[in-house]
């Protein structure tokens, strides 16, 4: 709020700065990645879409206003130009979104299957600088030079944030950023008309979205949070145990983001953050762990070694992955996604509900049919496997499950759940390979073959054996009973705290003072500085509060009278010392020190908001906690700390 004078004469353009400040420099590389490439594209295509959509207005536009037939007719053809263009575009951000396999390990592209990520949210360059300096000076009374350094941090780290590295940096840049427009909302545009412009393009669909709420800022880079998580999940090695759980922490992470987003943002101004896309994507993200989860328990099975109980416990895991895919493809086939959802997405989701789906039914057919040979089996234990095979299965849609009675039921159950797995996973590679784009992921492919091949093994393996009757049980897969999807570890999203209420110094303008009292959302004077001399009777003022101190009582006639110091000021400096972060014994202990005469800066509130700032609480820094606030794109709610007791009145 108040700084010694010092030399305010011209700047250096700070926009020249604004990238060497504690290095935010961003995913800027020279080395461009293939990743930064396919990132500048979507740029590009964004950058043109928002121009066909300004070209599209102005063709409507002119359409309603034309009254001329040939006027009309040339605005016609010219909104049918511009639709097409529109449709190109976005049919090319829809392949971008398709490019799975830039976001892969390399280590994954020839044994993994690929994991869908989404790309980050784009945003045009912002200019923070002017209106902050500006606001500086009018609202805090302060040099914009003495907060040259903090003004240029906050927008280097604002131009850092459009291009995130996809590590640790990028999470702690982000999640910094989030954190700084807490306070900065707080400081200078509450309630105010700033004129900054935030625009952010869809994700999906690189739609422009424009607004001046600092909300939709925040809830824009929470947003890119939760994809950068999705990101670095995909990037991690599944080849190895370490590798599948970090990408199933990351997934989780993801979820958790886009759940957070959920709860606490609300009147979406963009598709992407709807309440409808970020439940399917939470529940894509979701799927996509469990997925990893099966992974890791592969990694550990080469081969059914655990007898009957592994087997059904693989058939329950597998199950359970294709429901989540199954929800997750329910929820992208919803009317809101109509032509938003890529298609690849979708026929991928429903392709890997089908390929888990047969493989749960493979699992299933090698509990009864590996395990059918009773030569070593006491009764008891038969008996006990039995009852197992049966309890797995859920329901049949053609009539309830009758009990396995005899080893001929049950080779005749684990040949009609094999017959059902390779219905399924045909099912699964007709979908791959009618897809334009997903039919070029050669990786996704093979694995998928080679799902199925492992069940067409088995039943040439049966067919050799000569004596199964392997006629079908069953004209399509649905017609098979359904298995209980049951995991021994369920995928669940992570919570994280993105605004993790911290340290009052975490604020890059801490020295203005405490966010409660010294915001935008208050008025006050500039400083002013009064010699006050000591008299008999004191200096005749009393002071009370904390952070800041303010003047609870001016006697009549006293120095402090006579020096124009009121009732409700606040201590800014006690001789030149800044005390507006000071307790009250820390203030009393500056002007016993002082001798005859006492030097105090103070500055007259004009307008405050909220009661409990005059006079002043015990403790009246903000520490409401954002998280637990429900956000809005046109702003947000905030409070004032409830009253607290206060220091008893200091005489002087």
């Amino acid at each position: 709020m108040y700084h010694p004078a010092m030399d305010a004469s011209g700047r250096d353009d700070m926009t020249d700065k604004v990238s060497s400040v504690r290095g935010y420099g961003g995913d800027l590389s020279g080395a461009a990645t293939m990743r930064t490439k396919v990132q500048s594209k979507r740029q590009t295509l964004n950058g043109q879409i928002s121009k066909e959509i300004r070209m599209l207005e102005g063709a409507e536009n002119l359409l309603r206003a034309s009254t001329n037939r040939k006027a009309r007719e040339t605005a016609a053809l010219e909104l049918t130009f511009h639709e097409s263009n529109l449709e190109r575009l976005q049919a090319q951000l829809s392949q971008l979104n398709c490019a799975v396999t830039i976001y892969q390990h390399d280590g994954n592209k020839e044994t993994r299957v690929p994991m869908i990520c989404l790309g980050l949210k784009e945003t045009d360059p912002v200019d923070l600088i002017a209106p902050i300096e500006k606001f500086l000076h009018q609202h805090y009374h302060v040099y914009e030079n003495d907060y040259e350094t903090p003004v240029t941090e906050l927008a280097s780290m604002r131009m850092a944030v459009r291009t995130p590295k996809r590590n640790e940096e990028g999470f702690g840049l982000l999640i910094d950023y989030v954190k700084q427009l807490y306070y900065v909302e707080r400081r200078f545009f509450r309630n105010q008309k700033h004129g900054i412009v935030f625009q952010w393009y869809d994700s999906i669909q690189g739609l422009p979205t424009a607004q001046q709420s600092i909300t939709f800022e925040k809830a824009s880079v929470i947003f890119n949070v939760g994809v950068l998580h999705s990101q670095f999940a995909a990037k991690q090695d599944r080849s190895t145990s370490e590798g599948v759980e970090k990408a199933v922490e990351e997934f989780e992470k993801a979820a958790g983001m886009f759940d957070y987003l959920n709860e606490k943002f609300y009147n979406a101004p963009s598709p992407d953050m709807s309440p409808d896309t970020l439940q399917m994507l939470s529940a894509l993200m979701l799927a996509q762990a469990q997925e990893c989860l099966f992974e890791r328990r592969s990694l550990d099975t080469e081969v059914l070694e655990g007898g009957v109980e592994l087997a059904i416990e693989l058939a329950q895991e597998t199950a359970r992955v294709a429901d989540l895919y199954e929800k997750t493809h329910l929820s992208m086939g919803t009317s809101p996604f109509k032509g938003y959802i890529t298609r690849s997405w979708v026929t991928l989701a429903k392709a890997k509900d089908f390929h888990f789906r047969a493989l749960s039914r493979y699992y299933t057919a090698a509990a009864h049919l590996d395990f059918a040979d009773e030569t070593d089996m006491t009764g008891e234990e038969i008996a006990s496997m039995r009852d197992q095979l049966h309890q797995m299965l859920v329901h049949s849609i053609r009539a309830e499950m009758r009990p396995i009675m005899t080893v001929d039921m049950q080779v005749d159950r684990g040949v009609g759940h094999l017959q059902s797995s390779i219905l399924l996973h045909r099912d699964a590679l007709r979908l791959l390979r009618g897809d334009g784009e997903l039919k070029k992921l050669d990786t996704l492919i093979q694995v998928f073959y080679q799902d199925q091949q492992m069940a067409l093994n088995k039943q040439t393996e049966l067919q050799q054996m000569g004596n199964i009757d392997l006629s079908p049980r069953f004209n399509t897969a649905a017609e098979a009973p359904r298995l209980d999807g049951i995991a021994p570890r369920e995928a669940a999203p992570r919570s994280v705290d993105v605004f993790g209420v911290g340290p009052d110094t975490d604020d890059l303008f801490y020295s203005l003072g405490p966010l409660s009292v010294f915001s935008s959302a208050n008025d006050w004077t500039a400083p002013r500085t009064a010699q006050v001399s000591r008299t008999d009777n004191g200096f005749g003022f009393a002071i009370r509060g904390n952070a800041p101190v303010l003047i609870c009582n001016v006697d009549k006639d006293s120095p402090a009278d006579i020096a124009k110091i009121l009732k409700d000021d606040v201590v800014v400096a006690v001789n030149g010392q800044m005390t507006i972060w000071s307790t009250h014994s820390e203030v009393v202990d500056l002007v016993k020190k002082s001798g005859p005469e006492v030097r105090m800066t103070v500055a007259t509130f004009t307008r405050v908001t909220r009661s409990n700032v005059l006079p002043a609480t015990k403790d009246s820094t903000d520490n409401t906690p954002p998280s637990s606030k429900k956000m809005e794109s046109n702003g947000s709610t905030s409070r004032l700390p409830a009253p607290v007791s206060i220091e008893d009145a200091m005489q002087y």
